[in-house]
């Protein structure tokens, strides 16, 4: 098989586990807030909030490191992913007993620290399973990471479905959980022995190496974390529970919404670094096809939400969270500037500038902290909601500051409107049939806002070839 349609295959592999895996977090999340309501629901978002604040910071940067340098010619993979594996261990376990530790010391509820026990459990083994997921990249082999991922979805959404039935409560439907990522990780250890076999390992040479290449992404995914889940843990510190639930579900649905473009841009990031190096004025144009194609998907998203955002939540979680339609309005313009965000970001790393970026990721949760705290114990979930707005805002003109600046790049804005105009067509359209089943609404919305924008010359035949094939 050439090494073309080995990526082609790879990337079909992931986009129908992370497709298949929105589905069941969607039905998951609908299960969910009709079980515990809005205040069961914010205790859920609570633990998970505070893991993943963590849980982050137990990654340290490792993820892509274990990448990187896995793929230099002549590595020892064996010797070096021994040692990756018992930094992970040692992270995983002083960040996460950590949290843990702390938790007792909060006044949260009981539910919320006993919860954050066991769930610690399973954050353990999604900390470990991320650096195996390097091995499959490596080695274009993302077929067992996709099962993995949808049997791990699946058995949590069996688990919560039977703890649900037997009405058994919140802390059963975090064990199901445990147990879904406990089977995920067996997955992936046992498959990784068809490429190299390992063993825990202490090395400080290649420890000093791993460091020196990981303490900038620890420190920018340290800083990212503060700005983009700094929000719910103090909205849960300084708020009622059932406001978090309402600002949870929310940003479930969000989560879900921008895991996409990531898999668009997974495949044009070594096309971004290639062209970096051997041909600047092509590495532009990408970015330029990039930056299109997601504007041309972002514009109909905020748009519908704008008049379904209510539909959409009341459809996902049920009555009780029909004001998360609201916050979804408002959050839709994260979600879109994560996208285009994203597409800079990526553009950052391939031409090595991710350095120049950590001042402004410095600033941006300074900011962030300091309006989070002043201003969610007033307005509660609309000041998270807004706020994250503005830091989304901050690190997206950041990171297309630093490559106009460093590459001299400059982005063509022509379909921008193209793409709104379309969308206001496809408005007025949703408008007029707004009395109709969602799924009838969202079919007629997107039929009229593509075939408008085809009429506009917005995209043509040729721009779908190079999306479907961006290697060629």
């Amino acid at each position: 098989m050439s090494l073309i349609s080995k990526i082609a295959k790879n990337t079909l592999y992931q986009a129908f586990s992370k497709f298949f895996g929105a589905i069941i977090g969607l039905l998951t999340v609908g299960l969910m807030t009709r079980y515990l309501g809005q205040t069961g629901y914010g205790y859920y978002t609570t633990i998970i909030a505070f893991l993943q604040f963590f849980g982050v910071l137990a990654d340290f940067g490792l993820q892509m490191t274990t990448t990187k340098i896995l793929s230099e010619p002549n590595s020892d993979n064996s010797q070096i992913f021994g040692n990756i594996f018992t930094l992970r261990i040692i992270s995983s376990i002083f960040f996460l007993g950590s949290s843990v530790l702390i938790v007792w010391l909060i006044p949260y509820p009981l539910l919320i620290k006993q919860g954050i026990t066991i769930a610690s459990l399973s954050f353990f083994f999604i900390s470990l399973q991320s650096i195996f997921i390097s091995i499959f990249q490596k080695n274009i082999a993302m077929a067992k990471v996709a099962l993995a991922e949808i049997l791990t979805r699946s058995i949590a959404l069996v688990g919560i479905w039977l703890a649900i039935y037997q009405n058994l409560g919140l802390l059963w439907i975090i064990i199901s959980i445990v147990i879904s990522n406990i089977v995920s990780f067996g997955i992936l250890f046992f498959s990784s022995f068809k490429y190299f076999r390992f063993k825990p390992e202490i090395n400080l040479t290649i420890w000093k190496k791993i460091w020196s290449l990981a303490w900038p992404l620890a420190l920018t995914i340290a800083l990212t974390l503060i700005y983009f889940r700094a929000d719910t843990v103090i909205l849960s510190l300084l708020r009622p529970q059932n406001e978090v639930g309402i600002y949870g579900a929310t940003y479930k649905v969000l989560e879900v919404l921008v895991q996409f473009p990531y898999l668009f841009l997974g495949l044009i990031l070594p096309l971004l670094s290639n062209f970096f190096i051997s041909n600047r004025k092509m590495f532009g144009l990408v970015i330029q096809k990039g930056f299109d194609f997601l504007i041309i998907l972002v514009a109909p998203m905020v748009f519908s939400i704008f008049f379904l955002g209510e539909k959409i939540m009341v459809f996902i979680a049920g009555p009780e969270f029909i004001i998360s339609g609201a916050l979804l309005k408002i959050l839709i313009f994260a979600v879109a500037l994560i996208y285009i965000g994203a597409l800079f970001g990526y553009a950052v790393v391939a031409a090595n500038l991710q350095k120049k970026m950590i001042k402004f990721y410095l600033i941006d949760a300074v900011i962030s902290l300091i309006l989070y705290f002043i201003f969610i114990p007033i307005f509660s979930y609309w000041a998270a909601a807004y706020i994250t707005i503005l830091t989304e805002l901050i690190i997206t003109g950041s990171s297309y500051y630093i490559l106009k600046k460093y590459t001299h790049i400059k982005i063509n804005s022509q379909i921008i409107y193209k793409a709104i105009l379309a969308s206001l067509i496809m408005s007025l359209f949703i408008f007029i049939s707004i009395n109709q089943g969602l799924a009838t609404i969202i079919i007629i919305g997107l039929l009229t806002y593509f075939w408008s924008l085809y009429m506009l010359k917005g995209f043509s035949k040729n721009m779908i070839l190079e999306i479907i094939n961006p290697l060629k």
